[in-house]
């Protein structure tokens, strides 16, 4: 199953991604570089990706 990616400035859909382990993107509304890392395989079930920004943390849709 894909989940959303989102800029965490202004919400931009980024992309839809599946199994990953980091993503860097450049948001082309904003200019925000947004980057996500995927989970630990040992982790539970339901736990959603953390990421990073220039502004801050926040957690992909």
């Amino acid at each position: 199953m894909l989940k959303e990616c989102r800029c965490g400035s202004c919400k931009r859909l980024l992309a839809r991604v599946g199994e990953f382990t980091e993503l860097q993107i450049k948001c082309s509304r904003c200019g925000t570089l947004n980057h996500v890392k995927g989970l630990n395989l040992g982790r539970a079930p339901g736990m959603g990706t953390a990421a990073t920004t220039e502004q801050g943390a926040f957690e992909p849709g």
